[in-house]
């Protein structure tokens, strides 16, 4: 069986902003978030594709909420995270 690349994670400010109001408004949601992001990190194509104007981006549900980030080389870089809802709407037209 071959061997996973290592990845770093890259959490830019503005997602250092969601960890922040999960952590202190609902922290189980933020455990598991932190739980799901460590196994992003160590399979990143553990996500689907996504498509059209998000198509450099991968996803994984964490029902309801949605994580996003990117592969750029060995770096997994998040994008957002929130309510399935709400994620889609806001690139829509990016």
């Amino acid at each position: 069986m071959s061997q996973l690349p290592s990845y770093i994670l890259v959490i830019p400010p503005s997602f250092e902003v969601i960890f922040k109001k999960l952590k202190t408004k609902k922290p189980d949601v933020f455990k598991n978030l932190e739980n799901k992001i460590d196994k992003v990190v160590q399979n990143p194509i553990l996500g689907k594709p996504l498509r059209n104007t998000l198509r450099n981006y991968r996803r994984v549900h964490m029902d309801p909420f949605v994580l996003m980030y990117e592969i750029h080389m060995l770096e997994v870089r998040l994008i957002d995270f929130d309510h399935h809802d709400k994620i889609y709407k806001k690139y829509k037209f990016k």
